[in-house]
């Protein structure tokens, strides 16, 4: 599953998959700006059917592998 969320992130900001790593931050990766966080949130939603808290979605702006694990929880709590 964390192989589809990468793939999926790096496809929504349109960069290659090996550039998305655990440490990887808004700022050391050019297209993860504030307007794309929201289409990344939001193309989460809905190709995983979440309902991501405003307050986890600001959160998961800090980097990558804090992105990651929020929608791994949202993920395992709609099982």
């Amino acid at each position: 599953m964390e192989e589809k969320i990468r793939d999926l992130f790096a496809t929504l900001l349109q960069v290659p998959a090996d550039e998305v790593k655990d440490e990887t931050r808004p700022a050391s990766l050019e297209r993860w700006d504030s307007m794309q966080h929201l289409i990344l949130v939001s193309g989460f939603e809905e190709e995983f059917g979440l309902d991501i808290d405003p307050e986890e979605a600001v959160e998961m702006y800090k980097d990558f592998a804090t992105f990651k694990r929020i929608v791994l929880h949202y993920l395992s709590s709609k099982s």
